[in-house]
């Protein structure tokens, strides 16, 4: 009519027809909110608003039949302001509370769904185990929002299979066994959309091939909603929910929920998995650290066993000479004794005579018998240092041991070594006396390789603390404070290359240790030095050996 157009002017107004029927087309195609609800809702604050009105409407009728009755002038402005401003006064407490009311009765099963959930995923956020985490699922979805079955899929990340895990309601044997590719259209789509998703959700899908393959799944489940569980940009499985108990559709809140329900198993899930990823770390690793601390202690063994085989080749020589004395004297004495029976045995020899060959020949078997006896205590002394024989704890007197090691470096000491002796009253202790005695073979052979053939060596034996406390001390040249705080370090030495290999002392501060005692140094460059062990009365057994 204004622009002057051809077309009638009442053809203008189906705009506004058109318009309100494509929103409401929209909404209800798209789902945007529970038309239901909002239907009931609306007729519920209808008829509470008529009822409003009426008793509004009564209050106003009788108001100015009262007035009538007093022949007051109503239409006086001063009474009609001052009625409707009680009248406002009155009804609108009553009108707020009549739509608390109604939004109460019409929102309550949300309101029940959202705690349920809350208190749902609050509950899984603590569960390391993915079963009750799933079962918990179950649960929120069959009982809290009333659905006939609901199943949980999850993603295995070998076989890259989304398969279920656990499913409750009435689910028959194709669902419950069904497994579909991480590859799958669907798994796309749910992975691409990051919402839930229904059947309808395919009928506008351009491709004919992904909308049948996602169909399928709808159909090979029987389910009404497939909601994604999705952690990070990663599809961790899947729920699906079939259809109400009530018949209806599941509305958009309810999905909401459900996408929440979703998201906080997300995290459960990806927690728990994390915590049997890390205890299936700790049960390896204690696996290979046990290996590894076998294999260390196999090689310090070996380690220990080379120094001790070391330090006794160092001793050859002088055993070998203090063996070759003995031995070469009862050689010559038997040859001697030979002699004499010859002649004791020859005829015509004189009692007199016959008298001397025997006091000779018992002479010459004490002398031999004493070299023998001293052959014999060598190898007795170097069977008791090595100890090979006896690999369990013994109770030992530490001076004796003490004596038995000095006995071996003899040869080391004839040259201008002085040993003193200075044994206190020390109870015993039990220990692996093999180890022991090789720590103080190295403690003596280094003293005598830093006297340089002339000195003092004091061995000093004092009870302390229950058990023994040991002190080597020679008055060689000592050491310097750079040498002092790496004397125990592995193949640190102070020695000519060829001379030494860096292991003895470190390998011996370790069988210290092991026996549960301690070992320290104290030395000043030209105040020679001393080396200190304290043990306890019983060595551990775990540890020393």
């Amino acid at each position: 009519y204004v622009f002057g157009t051809p077309f009638p002017w009442h053809v203008a107004l189906l705009g506004f027809f058109m318009f309100p029927a494509a929103v409401g087309y929209g909404i209800l195609r798209q789902e945007l909110f529970e038309i239901r609800m909002v239907a009931k809702s609306s007729a519920a604050y209808g008829a509470a608003t008529l009822a409003i009105t009426g008793l509004f409407a009564f209050l106003i009728t009788f108001a100015d039949a009262l007035v009538g009755r007093f022949d007051v002038d109503a239409r006086s402005p001063a009474i009609s302001v001052a009625f409707l401003f009680f009248a406002i006064l009155l009804f609108n407490p009553l009108r707020v509370r009549m739509q608390r009311l109604v939004d109460g009765f019409f929102d309550r099963d949300r309101v029940a769904y959202r705690v349920a959930v809350r208190e749902i995923s609050e509950a899984m956020v603590s569960m390391l185990s993915v079963k009750e985490i799933v079962d918990r699922i179950l649960v929120a979805v069959t009982d809290t929002m009333g659905v006939e079955g609901a199943m949980v899929l999850l993603l295995d990340d070998k076989d890259e299979v989304l398969r279920p895990e656990a499913s409750r309601g009435g689910w028959d044997e194709e669902a419950a066994g069904a497994t579909f590719r991480s590859d799958h259209p669907l798994c796309r789509q749910l992975w691409m959309r990051r919402t839930s998703l229904s059947r309808g959700d395919f009928d506008e899908e351009g491709d004919p091939e992904i909308r049948e393959a996602c169909r399928d799944v709808f159909d090979t489940l029987d389910a009404e909603l497939l909601v994604p569980i999705l952690f990070g940009v990663d599809l961790l499985g899947v729920i699906a929910v079939g259809r109400k108990l009530s018949g209806e559709r599941l509305g958009v809140d309810e999905r909401q929920l459900l996408r929440t329900l979703a998201n906080q198993s997300s995290i459960a899930i990806e927690n728990a998995r994390a915590f049997d990823e890390i205890a299936k770390l700790n049960e390896t690793l204690e696996g290979r650290v046990e290996g590894r601390t076998r294999e260390l202690r196999d090689t310090q063994a070996q380690l220990v066993q080379s120094e001790k085989m070391r330090s006794l080749g160092q001793l050859v020589a002088g055993v070998a000479h203090e063996l070759n004395n003995p031995i070469g004297f009862v050689h010559a004495n038997l040859q001697l004794l030979d002699e004499y029976v010859e002649k004791l045995m020859r005829p015509g020899t004189d009692a007199e005579s016959r008298e001397r060959i025997r006091e000779a020949i018992a002479k010459l078997l004490t002398r031999s018998r004493e070299g023998t006896e001293r052959v014999k205590q060598i190898v007795e002394d170097l069977r008791t240092f090595s100890r090979t024989d006896q690999a369990e704890l013994q109770e030992v007197c530490i001076s004796d041991e003490l004596d038995r090691t000095l006995v071996l470096i003899e040869p080391r000491l004839k040259d201008g070594i002085e040993v003193v002796r200075d044994y206190g009253q020390v109870p015993p202790v039990r220990c692996f006396a093999g180890q022991l005695n090789q720590v103080f073979m190295n403690l003596l052979m280094n003293a005598c390789d830093a006297l340089e053939g002339r000195g003092e060596i004091a061995v000093r034996t004092r009870p302390a603390d229950g058990g023994v406390r040991v002190e080597i001390e020679d008055d060689g040249p000592g050491m310097s404070a750079e040498v002092k705080t790496r004397i125990f370090d592995p193949f640190f030495t102070t020695k000519d290359v060829g001379k030494g290999t860096g292991l003895g002392l470190s390998i011996s501060h370790g069988i210290v240790e092991r026996h549960g005692g301690r070992m320290w140094v104290e030395s000043e460059p030209n105040r020679g030095t001393t080396f200190m062990i304290e043990l306890p009365p019983e060595a551990p057994v775990e540890e020393a050996q």
